[in-house]
């Protein structure tokens, strides 16, 4: 067995070991096995032929019903919103799936693939118990993303089609666009490292940014570039006061990004070809137009959602004709309509009030923050915005809204609301009790 290998299996058991002591280990195993995840690289065929990632999972489940944490007594209604809203994604699903569902075994897959994510959103959440504990997490999955950097950069793995990295990644983000929303997904959250983490959090980061931003550009992804703008302007519009100038020496260190990203004419034309007219949109561009079309097409007999894979799997060839193409089947390009078409106008509706609820609450907690004059804590919440705010720009030009990074930012956003929306001094214990329910109080309506 290879010493890769060996090291893999070594952090699988020592994470889960720990996770018996405190549960946000459970989160660092769960992202040993996502992003290693055996059968998508070169040493897989050395381990035992396992599903890693459930066993990690359940390993975080038990974590978190073994130990028990803050998170689960903690939350005020705003946040129990988030999670109301959560499960009537749930139950929505649940009556798509059973109701309409034009092909029940295969949309079977996506409705059990819901159930599992937003299942792992309150795990992620229920796992954190203090603020540290977030630096920890983030840190693992920094690391797991900067993995896939290290073997794309150092080891030369993967290759290019059309210009673009194929080859590697993660469950569910193993082709270029994919693996793309997933670490544009990563990174501004990794922020947080930067911004309120200690020596040994922050040499993380700039040991893991490096490579995790060559891997985003060697993607060549055009919803991923649309997607860092978007990341970059959120987080600084959102700043406000003596946290702005900070907020704009991170987005000058971003703006490197920036420069390498254009300083390729493959993708600079890629881009740009989104805007220009239809006799100079290139073939990505235009076939993206098809598809949504289609989609559109297919919403109209299928408002209330013809189940999980509804589109890509069963009804794209159709609708695709019907529009005057000859495309094959595949996805739609774009995460809201394929939302849409599995479950439903309202389970559309639903998805984005779940975002919306979570990046509401994590806007006050930081308008709170500023205002008591915790700069730092306030970037964290904007850095996390701006992180989901990257993320929904990317999905108009892919289908991945539904994937299980979406809730990871959930689950962060809300805990951050949480653990942040209080007074310091309520934090460390400097109130007397009779205190804490009217500082509370004061943080719901910040």
């Amino acid at each position: 067995m290879s010493v890769t290998a060996l090291i893999w299996l070594a952090l699988c058991i020592l994470f889960s070991v720990l996770s018996l002591r405190k549960a946000v280990w459970g989160i660092a195993a769960y992202m040993v096995t996502f992003f290693a995840a055996p059968q998508l690289w070169w040493w897989g065929d050395e381990v035992p032929d396992l599903r890693y990632a459930l066993w990690t999972g359940i390993v975080l489940l038990g974590a978190v019903a073994i130990r028990g944490t803050s998170a689960l007594r903690q939350h005020d209604r705003t946040i129990g919103t988030v999670h109301r809203i959560a499960i009537a994604m749930v139950i929505n699903a649940t009556f798509v799936h059973f109701t309409f569902a034009t092909k029940p075994a295969i949309s079977m897959r996506e409705y059990v693939e819901l159930l599992k994510y937003v299942l792992l959103f309150f795990l992620i959440w229920g796992a954190i118990d203090d603020k540290d504990d977030i630096r920890t997490s983030l840190c693992a999955i920094a690391l797991g993303a900067a993995y896939i950097g290290y073997e794309v950069t150092i080891n030369n793995r993967g290759h290019f089609t059309h210009s673009r990295l194929e080859g590697v990644g993660a469950p569910a983000a193993d082709t270029a666009n994919g693996l793309a929303s997933l670490l544009l997904a990563v990174l501004p959250m990794t922020g947080v490292l930067f911004l309120n983490g200690k020596a040994r959090h922050k040499a993380v980061l700039f040991a893991c940014a490096p490579l995790i931003l060559n891997v985003i550009v060697m993607c060549n992804s055009r919803g991923a570039f649309l997607g860092l703008i978007a990341a970059g302007l959120t987080f600084v519009l959102l700043a406000r006061g003596a946290s702005r100038k900070k907020a704009i020496q991170v987005f000058a260190l971003a703006g490197v990004l920036l420069y390498l990203l254009l300083g390729d004419p493959k993708i600079f034309n890629r881009f740009v070809t989104t805007f220009s007219g239809s006799e100079e949109r290139d073939n990505s561009a235009s076939s993206r137009l098809v598809y949504w079309r289609a989609g559109l097409r297919m919403l109209e007999d299928y408002p209330l959602g013809a189940g999980g894979g509804g589109f890509k799997w069963v009804h794209a060839q159709q609708y695709l004709e019907a529009v005057g193409s000859d495309e094959d089947a595949r996805a739609l390009h774009n995460g809201y309509l394929t939302e849409a078409t599995d479950w439903g106008v309202q389970g559309l509706l639903l998805k984005l009030l779940l975002v919306g609820a979570a990046v509401a609450a994590a806007h006050r907690t930081s308008k709170r923050c500023r205002l008591e004059g915790r700069d730092n804590d306030a970037l964290i919440g904007i850095a996390l915005i701006a992180a989901t705010s990257g993320f929904m720009v990317c999905c108009v030009f892919g289908s991945f809204l539904g994937n299980e990074w979406c809730y990871w930012q959930l689950a962060y956003l809300v805990r951050y609301a949480e653990l942040y929306g209080v007074a310091e001094a309520e934090a460390t214990s400097e109130v007397v009790p009779q205190e804490v329910p009217r500082l509370r109080a004061l943080a719901r309506g910040a």
